[in-house]
């Protein structure tokens, strides 16, 4: 196992799954992202790429939707098991760069930068060829990843992410601007004085880049958002929302 996939399997352990939801469950954009997958889906079937604990995949199957997902993380797919709702969506452990799911979608995406965990160019590239394989013509494929021009390349930046009643919770990030390889640390510190720390290492990717990816698949840019309610992409944007479409 590489030093990179060490620290991702570490980062999506049972340790952090168990917990997953409290620390990383709620964010503010989860109304966007949900409407605007709807949109994107107009109503034929969903394939998620690191369906995790169902965050937007609940909300999906809500909606109608036909919902089925791919995760490496037996762990995080037990907690989404646990929840009564997640009864219908089929789910498949898997790499999801790889793993096959039966049936065609008119969806597939991937949220939150997971694309970036696949650390190589390659793995990303079949990624992109996975998703294709998976999609109907005409079908798009949605990611959201950071924008690498918005700051988070400084080495060594920190920054606070959370201050709530009991706990501080802060992140870290290095990049090799090289490689593109990234090493990030979310670090808890709790007034207890006890730390919790999950460490991930991803590959970042410029949108030109991801846009070759797609055309080596077989799919072409669509639409790219500055975030999943739609605002344009900017300089200043954190991150982008790109959808690619099978042609």
């Amino acid at each position: 196992m590489t030093d990179a996939q060490t620290l991702n399997a570490a980062s999506y352990g049972p340790e952090w799954a168990a917990i997953w939801d409290r620390e990383f469950g709620t964010r503010p954009d989860t109304h966007d992202a949900v409407h605007t997958l709807a949109e994107l889906a107009a109503g034929r079937a969903v394939l998620e790429f690191g369906i995790g604990t169902g965050r937007l995949a609940l909300p999906l199957v809500e909606k109608g939707l036909t919902v089925r997902g791919v995760d490496n993380s037996p762990w995080m797919l037990e907690q989404l098991k646990a929840k009564p709702q997640a009864d219908g969506i089929d789910v498949v452990e898997g790499d999801f760069a790889t793993a096959t799911v039966d049936g065609e979608y008119g969806l597939v995406f991937i949220s939150s930068h997971a694309l970036f965990a696949l650390t190589s160019q390659d793995e990303q590239v079949r990624c992109f060829e996975n998703a294709a394989a998976h999609l109907v013509r005409g079908g798009v494929f949605a990611i959201e990843v950071m924008a690498p021009q918005s700051g988070v390349l400084d080495n060594g930046r920190c920054w606070t992410t959370k201050v709530d009643a009991d706990s501080l919770t802060m992140f870290v990030s290095t990049a090799d601007h090289v490689s593109q390889q990234m090493r990030m640390c979310h670090f808890t510190l709790n007034w207890d004085g006890t730390v919790r720390l999950r460490p991930a290492a991803s590959r970042y990717a410029w949108p030109a880049e991801l846009d070759l990816m797609a055309r080596i698949a077989g799919m072409r840019l669509r639409d790219r958002w500055g975030a999943w309610d739609q605002r344009p992409f900017t300089a200043q944007s954190t991150a982008h929302v790109s959808v690619y479409e099978r042609t």
